[in-house]
């Protein structure tokens, strides 16, 4: 079968700090975390961890920030346990604590027959934050793709990988650091990556309807964004109703305050019950899961496979925040539901 062509919170800020619109530029989660150059740092990934890595670079693709700390958002990966012979998927998201998550976009692979070495990629951004039908393809089927051996050559792999880090639970290699006003970073966008390899497509290609796996993020949505979003669901455009400026970038900054908020305040569940928010050093300290070993290498200079010699940290693991009771994405945790927080 011939290739086919492509055509071409609480950790969020306090309300008080806004008592009503702020002069300044509207802030679009779209146009703060590029899909289509994302799709470059898949090329380059071995792996989901290694992948993960890439998106959290500073100054690279990551200027989304949905919880208005002024802060980007860490980006987590997590494979898809619903899989087939043809077909692989990774789920990209934010998570501000056990029930609290965000899907920005999913990552799929497909193959029109198990003997091809590579996949067609497809990156399919989240309907709230980037409307419909919003896809970025490249048809690498016949390209040996280190992340796609990876992912479909997994016979020997019993786990896969599910990141452990989240809002104010970050690696060690992980400084947080502050955004850029959305100009500044398209013209950075613009230059690390002036010729993306995924193309734009207004409709879903003919392979997406033999794709039947589905997400473990799939519906999950924070019901207070601090952005303005394409498809907002209904409690996330009566919160921005309610509290306009929190979609603007404020002159001068993300946010016309002095200290950075949304770090004292306990995180809150969509029901309102208190979360307790993780323990965190100065920022500067060392960050991480202290019962994981830092992964090798800064991806930039050439370390080594981040996966390597070491397992899916989350499978089978406790909450990270708890110590305890079962996995907080996979129905452990208050209320049970898969993955918990609210379902679009």
């Amino acid at each position: 079968m011939p290739p086919q062509q492509s055509t071409a919170i609480d950790p969020y800020a306090n309300n008080t700090a806004f008592p009503g619109e702020i002069e300044g530029e509207e802030y679009w989660a779209k146009d703060n975390f590029d899909l289509q150059r994302a799709g470059d740092l898949l090329a380059k990934s071995d792996s989901p961890e290694q992948f993960e890595r890439y998106l959290n670079e500073p100054d690279g693709i990551d200027n989304l920030d949905l919880n208005g700390d002024g802060y980007a958002d860490y980006i987590s990966v997590e494979e898809y346990d619903d899989r087939d012979t043809n077909s692989r998927g990774l789920s990209l998201f934010s998570r501000f604590g056990p029930n609290l998550i965000q899907e920005i976009a999913t990552v799929l692979l497909y193959r029109d027959q198990p003997s091809y070495p590579g996949s067609r990629f497809l990156l399919r951004g989240n309907d709230q934050l980037y409307g419909d039908n919003n896809f970025y393809e490249t048809n690498w089927l016949d390209r040996s793709v280190p992340i796609a051996s990876y992912l479909f050559g997994d016979r020997n792999r019993d786990q896969y990988y599910r990141s452990p880090y989240y809002y104010d639970n970050y690696p060690t290699w992980y400084q947080p650091y502050d955004i850029v006003e959305t100009p500044v970073y398209r013209t950075r966008v613009e230059r690390l990556y002036p010729q993306p390899s995924f193309a734009y497509i207004n409709n879903e290609p003919e392979y997406f309807q033999r794709i039947k796996i589905k997400s473990p993020n799939n519906g999950l949505h924070l019901g207070q964004i601090h952005a303005k979003l394409m498809k907002p669901m209904p409690d996330q455009a009566a919160f921005l109703k309610d509290n306009p400026g929190h979609a603007k970038f404020a002159k001068g900054g993300r946010r016309d305050f002095g200290d950075k908020p949304g770090r004292d305040n306990p995180p809150r569940s969509d029901r309102g019950e208190e979360r307790g928010n993780p323990g965190r050093d100065e920022r500067g300290a060392q960050r991480g899961n202290p019962n994981k070993p830092d992964v090798g290498g800064n991806p930039n200079k050439g370390g080594g496979n981040p996966n390597a010699g070491d397992g899916n940290p989350n499978k089978g693991g406790g909450n990270p925040n708890k110590g305890g009771g079962g996995n907080p994405n996979k129905g452990g945790g208050n209320g049970g539901g898969k993955g918990g927080g609210k379902k679009g």
